[in-house]
């Protein structure tokens, strides 16, 4: 009965829209009111999980019109202090949908792919160096499903915030709010980067599910959400029998990028975007 309701009920959406304003509220209380050495770890887990429900909206799922998900985005690039990074985000990962674990998804360019080792691609090995790359190629408009615009826009609302912040005496957000970022980046969201679409050479399948020790909207249940990406997130499901360990989210990252154990899985061998 709750599935049914869930996915018929008009008002379900309302499960994004509170999570996401619930998890923006307790971000800005634990870097407001709790000294930054305690406030770190939990905001580091807080920025995730809004990252993820932001993922939704860029996927135009809580909204019916696409615009109105989009404005969402915006609002949270320049409140985020994303700089723009958020639309060129929204562009690299529609890409990859696009694309999947073929050569011509933006992954592709930075996945060693079963070469040996060498301490220059461990270095960019991070989403966060990766994201410097294709911003400089979005902005010489390489990127052609990022826009240019919404960088500015983004860029823009951000400055602005940051001068809010200065002006009420809480200077001191934007170097917080900075570091939690580009921590998320380059650890935990590399990690995932990592397990959902690499594997040992020979796997058929085009993506992997894995079980986590704190829950992250069901994006782990990462084959359902490729099948079909509308699918919000309360929705989705295991479609494997046995999901990698939660064990694997922090290793799968050492066996690719360390051992080169793994490499890029491969396409998906049906369309229903």
């Amino acid at each position: 009965m709750p599935v049914r309701f869930l996915r018929l009920s008009r008002y379900a959406p309302l499960l994004t829209h509170g999570s996401l304003a619930a998890l923006t509220a307790v971000y800005f209380v634990l870097l407001l009111r709790l000294p930054f050495w305690i406030a770190f770890a939990p905001g580091v887990v807080v920025a995730h999980r809004i990252g993820i429900l932001l993922h939704e909206y860029l996927h135009g799922i809580p909204f019916r019109r696409y615009r109105n998900n989009l404005a969402v985005a915006s609002i949270f690039d320049g409140v985020l202090l994303m700089f723009g990074t958020l639309e060129l985000y929204r562009g690299i990962h529609l890409a990859h949908h696009q694309w999947l674990n073929t050569s011509h998804e933006p992954a592709a360019e930075t996945t060693p792919g079963g070469k040996p080792f060498r301490v220059r691609d461990l270095l960019t090995a991070p989403e966060a160096f990766q994201f410097i790359a294709y911003l400089r190629d979005a902005l010489r408009g390489k990127r052609p499903y990022v826009r240019r615009s919404r960088l500015i826009l983004g860029f823009s609302l951000s400055v602005l915030t940051v001068l809010m912040w200065v002006s009420v005496g809480r200077g001191d957000v934007f170097w917080k709010m900075l570091a939690i970022t580009l921590y998320t980046t380059a650890v935990p969201i590399s990690f995932r980067g990592a397990i959902e679409h690499h594997s040992y050479p020979g796997d058929d399948g085009f993506a992997n599910e894995y079980r986590v020790w704190i829950p992250m909207f069901n994006l782990n249940c990462h084959v359902h959400h490729h099948e079909n990406p509308r699918t919000p997130w309360y929705l989705l499901r295991f479609r494997t029998e046995h999901p990698l360990s939660s064990r694997d989210y922090f290793t799968y990252w050492f066996r690719l990028y360390i051992k080169r154990e793994l490499v890029m899985m491969k396409p998906r061998v049906f369309s229903r975007q």
